[in-house]
């Protein structure tokens, strides 16, 4: 049976459909040398992948390299599930790109990978299938590092981990320790989210607005156990406030969601101590100075505290007031307002509200003198009787990290029945985990449990059998990857100070909340150790959309269909039919999914169109950050945009090997012209890509400015073909252009153009004749092209003045002022309206942009007014000429 045939059976194991996919593809390449061919077919591609797969430039970053601008690319790392699907070749190939053009463009590029390989998924799979889980998770990485291979994503495999590598898991228990030793750790009883499918505590945030598991999607429970807390609250303030960091670029709503979770930090929490016991209560009052009043502390009758699960009275326990010292003692009550997402209440004398709350429970209401009670005063005083004080929002809640299965990183503490709780010595890290048990709870496995006292050497000890949230381990690793075989220390200090922050992040939305809040959380921390430069870890967010598929459902049973049991009536409606009962169906575009039979096999794409064009089809047509429907209609634009390429090398080729010795360009009029045309075109799509990659990254905006350039080339004539120097610049400037997204093809084409004739005075500043591809320089605009100015009032574009690069470049926010107050447009529209402020940007070598806020118009300007336009709608353009002779645009 052939490798083809055995391909095609559905039957055929995942790790050997991927071999056999290489195979056939080896046998596709040697099958053929049809490299000649004007007309460019899928087995041309895929010979092209394999004859460049191995030489597609240096990905490596160079510690040493001082010399050139460090960018540090990191796309989130994914958890080995064994199979890629169409969400991760869309992240990874969003990053590459990325990670490309940085390194055109003459940087130092740290562009890592490695894997979030603990949890649940892996612990449950192993499970099932009875082997150990460390076996199957490496077993699923191997499959997908070969999957990530076969797309030829740039990645420096030299810093790769796996979080559940004991060398790296043992500097998450370093820093758990630190965090432990500077009282940001602490373990008490809690009423806690209990998974009954997966048996494992969730924190507040893992369970969605119906009450179910974030994972499992089982209804979750309620339970008492005593759990580990990381104190996050303590950094509340640092965490909001580093949300208005101007280091923070295209944050965008993530700063939104970032700052309603934490809520406005505008009170302090007092964490008051238990009488008799090392518990404590977190207290969160609107001002500092109403501790010193406090009459007494209120909680639900659902807190811990209630012990007796009385609804309302009086507990006999008291909480400890550092300031007034004095003891408060604790009542239960629901019938009181508690502050936002807190079940404690702080009652104080100078409400009266709460005096006579205070007299109905028997509480003392005579706080005798008070002293000095300024806030300032408050506050030093806790902070010499060493009392947790710190600035937060009322709702927000500490970190919860214990988790109840063996699949994670334990937590290196140990219980001593003389010592008690006992962190681990960093000599004695890290705390393995039993890798030769399968499914057994690390709480039911004895030999593993039982230890000496690193304290006293008490053979009557025990291991802490929580292991750590998942999300503690993804916290810091992309500080890992800056000194991945560091075997002293979790990274180097200088290498951070070198190499951070990330200066673009790329990742689902899905994290936006969860992981980007606790990263910034450890980031937080560490900067506050002196380890890291800057408290905020990632300075650009590129948060990709979603890859679509299209699911069908009978409308009546909810059933999902495969797409092959479907007949569609209108497209354009999504109405569709059941082939077999006529019964009608739902069309809808859902996130891909097994369960909902709309997933894509990127390795069957793969297969069929080869990899660069995956890639190209992966970012054309919709932005980065929204949502792609995939659909095979969506394909023709860039199959026949790189059949177009590849025709235009192969006539270039035919025509330049045409020229006879000794001839030249015709010396007329339409031929300067034509290369005018080209100059004119080369800078406009060379500014305009360069604009798409480098600031706004909407990639398929920048495909789009490629293929206009390919137009542009393709218009030429046989004479500006053969002779025009303008024409080998463009031709130069839409391959290297291309290279971060299409790697293969673009290598392939450099080649043949490197192979030709007369190379028509071009610098060899501007193209390295002697070298590769991914050895070139990104192209420039020149510097006497004209770039646009514009200016916008209130938002509005109002109109545009071209300037040469060179000035542009150099512009500064006054003399952007100065040229827009020339402009009638500008003062026409501004009229009599007083300028409040003005902002100006500028993109080198793109554009820039000036705004003026202006007040809003009054009824008493009404001849101002009356010359405003229409903004609702879209209005056509005018070209005129300023005074200077500048092309000004004018919104009409």
């Amino acid at each position: 049976m052939s490798l083809l045939k055995i391909y095609s059976l559905k039957t055929v194991p995942r790790n050997l459909r991927i071999e056999l996919d290489k195979r056939c593809i080896l046998r596709f390449c040697s099958a053929t040398n049809s490299m000649t061919n004007r007309e460019l077919t899928s087995e041309m591609k895929l010979e092209m992948e394999q004859k460049w797969r191995s030489n597609l430039g240096d990905h490596r970053f160079d510690p040493h390299c001082t010399s050139r601008p460090k960018r540090y690319v990191l796309s989130m790392f994914p958890y080995p599930s064994g199979n890629l699907h169409m969400g991760h070749v869309r992240v990874y190939t969003i990053s590459d790109a990325m990670a490309r053009f940085y390194r055109l463009t003459g940087a130092n590029v740290l562009h890592p990978m490695g894997w979030d390989a603990f949890g649940l998924p892996a612990e449950n799979a192993a499970m099932q299938r009875h082997i150990p889980a460390d076996l199957w998770t490496k077993q699923n990485i191997a499959q997908m590092r070969q999957q990530f291979d076969m797309l030829q994503f740039s990645f420096d495999w030299q810093r790769e981990f796996a979080t559940c590598d004991p060398e790296y898991y043992r500097w998450t228990q370093k820093l758990f320790l630190m965090l432990y030793d500077d009282g940001l750790v602490y373990r008490k009883k809690a009423l806690v989210n209990w998974d009954p499918v997966d048996e494992t505590v969730l924190a507040d945030e893992q369970v969605d607005a119906n009450g179910c598991s974030w994972r499992s999607g089982a209804k979750v429970e309620k339970k008492v156990l005593s759990q580990w807390f990381i104190k996050t609250t303590k950094f509340a303030k640092s965490l909001y406030d580093g949300l208005s960091d101007p280091i923070l670029e295209d944050w965008k709503d993530i700063i939104k969601l970032q700052k309603h979770w934490i809520g406005e930090c505008d009170g302090y929490v007092f964490d008051l101590k238990v009488a008799g016991s090392h518990d404590f209560v977190p207290v969160w009052v609107k001002d500092p100075r109403q501790i010193k009043e406090a009459l007494f502390v209120a909680v639900r009758s659902s807190n811990l505290l209630n012990e007796s699960h009385v609804k309302s009275g009086r507990l006999s326990i008291e909480v400890e007031n550092p300031i007034s010292r004095r003891r408060i003692p604790v009542i239960v009550t629901d019938d009181i307002e508690f502050p936002e997402g807190s079940d404690y209440y702080l009652g104080v004398a100078s409400a009266e509200a709460d005096r006579q709350l205070a007299i109905s429970y028997q509480c003392e209401t005579e706080i005798g003198a008070q002293g000095d009670s300024s806030e300032e005063n408050i506050l030093q005083q806790a902070a010499d009787l060493e009392t947790d004080v710190y600035p937060s929002s009322s709702k927000l809640r500490d970190w919860l990290i214990s988790r109840q299965r063996f699949w994670g990183t334990p937590i290196p503490i140990v219980h001593c029945s003389t010592c008690g709780t006992v962190p681990v010595p960093d000599i004695m890290l890290p705390v393995q985990l039993p890798l030769d048990c399968v499914g057994t709870p690390l709480s039911q496995n004895e030999g593993w449990i039982k230890t000496n006292c690193p304290k006293c050497g008490s053979e009557d000890a025990r291991r802490e059998t929580d292991t750590m949230d998942t999300f503690v381990d993804s916290s810091w690793y992309f500080l890992r990857f800056l000194d991945s075989t560091n075997k002293k220390h979790p990274f180097d200090p200088d290498r951070a100070r070198q190499l951070m922050p990330v200066d673009l992040y790329v990742g689902g939305k899905e994290h936006a909340v969860l992981h980007m809040y606790y990263a910034r959380f450890m980031n937080h921390y560490l900067h506050s150790k002196g380890l890291v430069p800057s408290p905020e870890p990632f300075k650009r967010l590129l948060i990709q959309g979603m890859v679509m598929g299209r699911s069908f459902r009978l409308k009546g049973s909810g059933r999902y269909l495969p797409a092959s049991e479907v007949d569609i009536v209108d497209d354009k409606k999504n109405k569709a039919i059941e082939k077999t009962s006529g019964e009608p169906v739902v069309a809808m575009w859902e996130k891909m999914s097994k369960s909902k039979l709309n997933g894509v096999d990127p390795l069957d794409v793969l297969k069929q169109h080869g990899c660069d064009t995956l890639r190209l089809i992966m970012l054309a047509d919709v932005a980065p950050t929204s949502h792609r429907n995939w659909s095979e209609a969506t394909f023709p634009g860039i199959l026949n945009w790189q059949k177009r390429i590849w025709m235009t090398m192969h006539d270039f080729r035919l025509l330049r090997l045409k020229i006879a010795e000794g001839q030249t360009a015709p010396e007329t009029e339409e031929f300067r012209q034509h290369d005018q045309k080209l100059w004119d075109a080369r800078n406009y799509f060379v500014a305009g890509a360069t604009f798409n990659y480098r600031h706004s990254h909407q990639l398929s905006v920048g495909i789009s400015k490629m293929q206009g350039l390919t137009n542009a080339i393709r218009r030429a004539g046989p004479d500006v073909v053969a002779f025009s120097r303008q024409y080998e610049r463009a031709i130069a400037a839409q391959i290297i252009m291309l290279a971060p997204m299409a790697p293969h093809f673009a290598s392939e084409l450099w080649e043949r153009f490197l192979a030709l004739p007369h190379r028509l005075n071009v610098s060899s500043e501007e193209i390295q004749w002697e070298k590769g591809l991914f050895e070139q320089n990104w192209p420039v605009v020149e510097e006497d092209y004209e770039l646009d100015l514009t200016f916008k009032v209130n938002a509005y574009e109002c109109c545009l003045v071209k300037v040469p690069t060179k000035e542009l470049n150099q512009l500064t926010h006054q003399q952007s002022l100065d040229i827009a107050f020339e402009q009638p447009a500008v003062l026409k529209y501004i009229g009599r309206r007083k300028v409040r402020s003005t902002n100006f940007v500028l993109y080198p070598s793109c554009d820039a942009i000036l705004n003026i806020l202006v007040e809003q118009s009054s009824n008493q300007d009404a001849e101002s007014s009356s010359d405003e336009p229409e903004v609702k709608g879209k209005k056509a353009k005018k070209v005129k000429k300023s005074k200077k002779g500048q092309k000004v645009e004018v919104n009409q």
